[in-house]
């Protein structure tokens, strides 16, 4: 199988990727709580660590190196969503 080589392309893998995290209701769960106490990305430490090894294994070492499309879609799918909880965050 070879890698994905277009930014395009590997934004779609990207965005695929964390809206997968948003529909299990553990991650949901995760989330909600991360935000709440002002832990997330200690809630979802594992989780995410999980999915970027997903995104390196199907887009080409270029991109993932020099690029922040995975955080990006996280930030855009999966954090931007919870905006509606309540925290001293924001």
């Amino acid at each position: 199988m070879s890698k994905i080589n277009d930014e395009k392309k590997a934004a779609q893998r990207a965005r695929v990727i964390a809206s997968d995290m948003t529909i299990y209701p553990d991650i949901q769960r995760k989330i909600e709580e991360g935000i709440k106490n002002d832990t997330l990305f200690v809630e979802l430490d594992g989780i995410m660590r999980e999915a970027r090894e997903h995104f390196r294994t199907h887009v080409s070492d270029e991109i993932v190196d020099n690029t922040n499309i995975l955080e990006k879609a996280f930030i855009d799918i999966v954090f931007a969503n919870a905006g509606h909880i309540d925290s001293s965050i924001w």
